[in-house]
């Protein structure tokens, strides 16, 4: 496990270490520890937009000790990655890198202007996404612990919920032609621990879901 301020220390290093600007998006447990709403997390979760980018975040943590792992099987919906993320162990924790797909999720625009925090550490540079992508994001990795996480964000935050249908309908056009039955699965699960999802959303994510199977059937 890595707690906040030995994932900022971490940080630190990394933009010491690097001779040129790399930039990324920080979602799930990295994403919380920012925004306070966990304090240790055991996945550091990070989405870059370049592959020289990401290269050279594995290069700077493989030096200072963390081993590369093929253990793909932790995502739940890993049957559907098109660009496999690089995953790095250490003793206190891992680094999940993953290259603008995160499982059945594309990084969207959307995302990218919905930005929540940015953080500079020397080189490198780090945005921190919204808690309603944060929320999407976990539906799409959807590990162990995730509908627990997915809870205290919609208990610590009000979600705004248009931003996640309309999120969900972008990702089910552009991404993944199933996110929305992972999504539909994961709110049921939320509901099943007493998170508060309002009904019509569930509705209205089933709704985007029907419509595209009837799309792809008169296909």
């Amino acid at each position: 496990m890595i707690d906040f301020e030995r994932q900022i220390e971490i940080f630190k290093l990394i933009g010491k270490s690097l001779k040129e600007s790399v930039e990324c998006y920080a979602i799930g447990g990295t994403a919380m520890l920012f925004l306070g709403l966990k304090d240790s997390t055991k996945d550091v979760d990070l989405v870059f937009e370049k592959k020289e980018e990401r290269n050279l975040i594995k290069k700077v943590l493989e030096k200072i000790g963390l081993k590369e792992s093929n253990d793909i099987e932790i995502y739940r919906h890993s049957e559907t990655i098109k660009e496999s993320p690089i995953l790095l162990e250490g003793h206190e924790f891992r680094f999940d890198l993953f290259l603008k797909d995160i499982i059945s999720f594309k990084l969207s625009p959307g995302i990218k202007e919905r930005v929540k925090e940015r953080h500079e550490f020397d080189n490198f540079k780090i945005m921190v996404v919204s808690p309603e992508d944060i929320l999407l994001l976990k539906s799409a990795t959807d590990r162990r612990g995730d509908v627990l996480d997915a809870k205290k964000i919609i208990e610590t935050f009000n979600i705004d919920w248009d931003i996640v249908i309309k999120e969900c309908e972008w990702q089910t056009e552009h991404g993944r032609k199933i996110f929305s039955l992972f999504l539909f699965d994961f709110l049921e699960e939320l509901e099943e621990i007493g998170a508060d999802v309002p009904k019509n959303v569930k509705r209205r994510v089933r709704d985007i879901g029907e419509r595209k199977m009837i799309e792809l059937l008169k296909k």
